[in-house]
């Protein structure tokens, strides 16, 4: 309940075309700038922001020939007053968002085992782990892990499957390919509602095995394919392969790319992309080239990996491109979400990629308009210019050494989580986390050659622990490498920061704007909330759990916002892999917000207040019992239930 003493009014300020109710993308709009303009959870109601809800997700079943992961990882959407979340073990839960009652669950089926018969350039890459979902027309759509597109309809649950969507199909048959692709995508497709265009693409693994990556059109309501735009050449390699594309990127293309293209790789990047529905223009980040630091078979700059990509929405025709890592050995994609935004009148696309870089590229012509690098960054081993002089056949980062060797940014880079535009700024993360790379075998490379990736005389393992110090008596290290995070908000106008807010450890997930608010949870148990104008930490909650996926806020459908965070779920690396917990927040009071912020009475609500104990026994006992499943397995609990 509020306190008497506050004057309260109700909502009545949001514009008619978009009040906020629904995050429908994982980043919000098809701009992909995490902002929404809800104003009921703002800086002056914060910290009257309590626990409504909760909710622990079960383990993942058993599934023939793959192995499910726990949790959820996509951040959770809410349309029409219902909350969507979807794990990482490919099971939907739906719920209530006032209430938090389940409306409706649903399991896509697979058999990975059949379908690798069935399909056998599908080799799974991490099943089921999703990071970012849609949802269009009244259907949830997300990708399964057998290279197929499942369509939910939004109350009901049930499935429907469109034309070459379907499963294996996207996989299946593919020109110029002799190679495996993931199977699952990790970031769910984007829709053009004007040409009613779906746009998506194929995933790789980072190993020596990809296949022949590609972004691709479907019509949404056939699954028609409609247009491919290769990323690399055919298996057997193409001499002049992407020449025809000189003068529109910042990088030439050079002939023999990508040498014979076998067992190389590349695909698109986690996260979700920006369409221009005007212009007809969808912008696409692209991954790293695969084999990540084994180079030996990818020479030249490796068009068009670790890029941001304009193509026609329409046909798939580049327009320009943009590529951050040429000739990348440090697995340096660009992940995470792509944002179109303005500086003025004119259109721009906002970026950071795992170089942990920051630009804006004019949206027309992709020319760089400013570019931000981090000072509290680390490089190492990294060549952090704007424009680094590369040798583009060089196969490994300190070749000829064989000695292990530091990288700093780390593989899993420097920006792990989408960056917000809003309030005439862009809000991105920094991390600070670097690895220490060991070649696996000292054998003679001289006479390199192999074909066969999987059959290299070597390997770079990556090794690291909790306090990123690798016990190793062959690393002479004169200082440790850091580990810390950095919140920035760059002006567009400048491309400088206008402020900066500085955390402890490693940070995953991205970050939303909302009420004046920069929001995200942390790997520390805490979730933040920064005042946009000046950095300052005006609310924090402690979890317990590590935080590593987005929150997203939506309304009930009275009209009332609620923020969602999800709990763990988590890679081991970012500490405690529990299965998952949800939680729902909203203001103390309804949908109401106070008309005088200096009539709040402060001690009423502190502004780091901790889970109460209404939420935290439920929580506990739902994650007793989930690691109980874990320990014994769901037919063990069964059985002594039966007996």
């Amino acid at each position: 309940m509020i306190v008497a003493s506050l004057s309260t009014s109700y909502v009545i300020a949001q514009p008619d075309d978009d009040r906020g109710f629904a995050w429908s993308s994982s980043n919000y709009d098809i701009k992909q700038t995490n902002y929404s303009p809800q104003n009921q959870i703002t800086t002056d109601t914060i910290q009257y922001l309590a626990d409504d809800w909760t909710n622990a997700f079960i383990i993942p079943p058993d599934i023939p020939g793959i192995e499910l992961y726990p949790g959820m990882r996509a951040r959770p959407l809410v349309y029409n007053g219902l909350v969507f979340l979807v794990t990482s073990f490919n099971a939907v839960f739906v719920h209530n968002v006032q209430t938090g009652q389940p409306l409706w669950y649903y399991t896509y089926p697979m058999n990975m085992t059949d379908i690798m018969i069935d399909y056998p350039r599908i080799s799974p890459h991490r099943p089921g782990v999703l990071e970012e979902l849609t949802i269009f027309d009244d259907y949830l759509i997300f990708p399964t892990a057998d290279c197929g597109m499942v369509f939910l309809d939004y109350l009901t649950g049930s499935p429907d499957f469109r034309g070459e969507l379907t499963r294996g199909q996207m996989c299946d048959g593919v020109e110029g390919n002799d190679g495996y692709y993931g199977g699952q995508l990790f970031s769910s497709p984007v829709v053009d509602p004007n040409s009613r265009i779906l746009v998506t693409g194929t995933t790789v693994s980072g190993n020596g095995e990809s296949g022949r990556g590609y972004i691709a059109g479907y019509n949404v309501d056939t699954g028609d394919l409609l247009w491919r735009f290769y990323l690399m050449p055919p298996s057997g390699g193409e001499k002049d392969w992407a020449m025809e594309y000189k003068g529109l990127g910042n990088v030439d293309p050079t002939p023999d790319d990508w040498g014979t293209a076998n067992n190389v790789g590349v695909g698109i990047a986690t996260g979700q992309w920006a369409i221009d529905e005007d212009a007809g223009i969808v912008y696409v980040g692209t991954s790293s080239p695969a084999p990540n630091f084994n180079a030996a078979n990818r020479p030249g700059p490796n068009l068009f990996s670790s890029s941001i990509l304009a193509l026609d929405i329409n046909t798939g025709d580049l327009i320009w491109y943009y590529q951050t890592s040429s000739h990348d050995l440090f697995g340096h994609g660009c992940n995470w979400n792509t944002v179109l935004g303005n500086i003025e009148d004119r259109k721009v696309i906002f970026k950071a990629c795992d170089d942990g870089r920051l630009l804006a590229l004019d949206a027309a012509n992709g020319e760089l308009i400013w570019s931000f690098l981090p000072p509290n960054l680390k490089y190492l081993n990294v060549d952090n210019s704007l424009n680094p002089e590369v040798d583009l056949n060089k196969k490994w980062v300190n070749e000829p050494s064989l000695d292990p060797y530091w990288q700093c940014p780390g593989i899993t880079g420097a920006t792990g989580g989408s960056i917000a535009f809003a309030y005439g700024k862009v809000f991105y993360m920094t991390t600070n986390y670097c690895d220490y790379m060991i070649h696996e075998s000292k054998d003679d490379l001289s006479s390199f050659g192999a074909k066969d990736m999987t059959k290299l005389p070597w390997k770079i393992q990556v090794r690291r622990n909790a306090s990123g110090i690798i016990p190793d008596a062959r690393l002479d290290r004169t200082a440790e490498m850091p580990i810390n995070s950095t919140v920035y908000a760059i002006d567009v106008n400048t491309g400088l920061p206008d402020w900066e807010f500085s955390m402890d450890r490693a940070h995953r997930g991205g970050l939303i704007a909302t009420g004046n608010m920069i929001i995200f949870g942390a790997l520390d148990g805490r979730f933040y909330v920064l005042d946009e104008s000046s950095g300052e930490n005006i609310y924090s909650k402690y979890v317990g759990a590590s935080l590593g996926t987005t929150p997203t806020i939506g309304a009930a459908a009275s009209g009332e916002q609620y923020i969602f965070q999800p709990v763990g779920g988590l890679d081991e690396r970012y500490g405690q892999p529990v299965s998952g917990v949800f939680i729902a927040l909203k203001i103390r009071g309804g949908p109401m917000v106070p008309i005088i912020a200096d009539s709040i009475d402060e001690t009423q609500a502190p502004a780091d207040e901790e889970l109460p104990i209404n939420v935290v026994l439920p929580v506990l006992f739902l994650i007793i019992v989930v690691f109980a499943l874990a320990s014994f397995g769901p037919k063990r609990i069964l059985s002594l239930v039966r007996n």
